[in-house]
């Protein structure tokens, strides 16, 4: 199991917490690449995985609108340059991928 966020969110604190049974390894949701974020595209789309209440999103001015506006590599690379945008956690479980409160259903 890989735990992806950062450690001083009180979102991820939680879930590291629910998940303490299970051997995970933790890892900064900030240092993620193309190939990380592709696997996650796979079994989520951008809405699912973009944070548009987060405070990054508010600094980038982000609405739910204007991801409507943007392409695939337009959105891909906001991520990519902007990871903190991210509902956190991802959980990557068994070639799954649980994205937020999604990780409950492991418990």
């Amino acid at each position: 199991m890989k735990l992806y966020g950062i450690k001083n969110c009180n979102s991820v604190k939680k879930a590291m917490i629910a998940l303490e049974k299970f051997n995970f390894e933790f890892l900064d949701i900030k240092k993620i690449d193309k190939e990380i974020l592709s696997s996650w595209l796979k079994q989520k789309t951008f809405e699912e995985l973009i944070n548009t209440n987060g405070t990054t999103a508010k600094k980038l001015a982000l609405t739910k609108d204007k991801l409507k506006n943007l392409n695939k590599e337009e959105l891909e690379n906001l991520i990519l340059e902007n990871p903190s945008i991210i509902k956190r956690p991802v959980v990557e479980f068994k070639n799954e991928i649980f994205v937020s409160k999604e990780y409950e259903k492991l418990l």
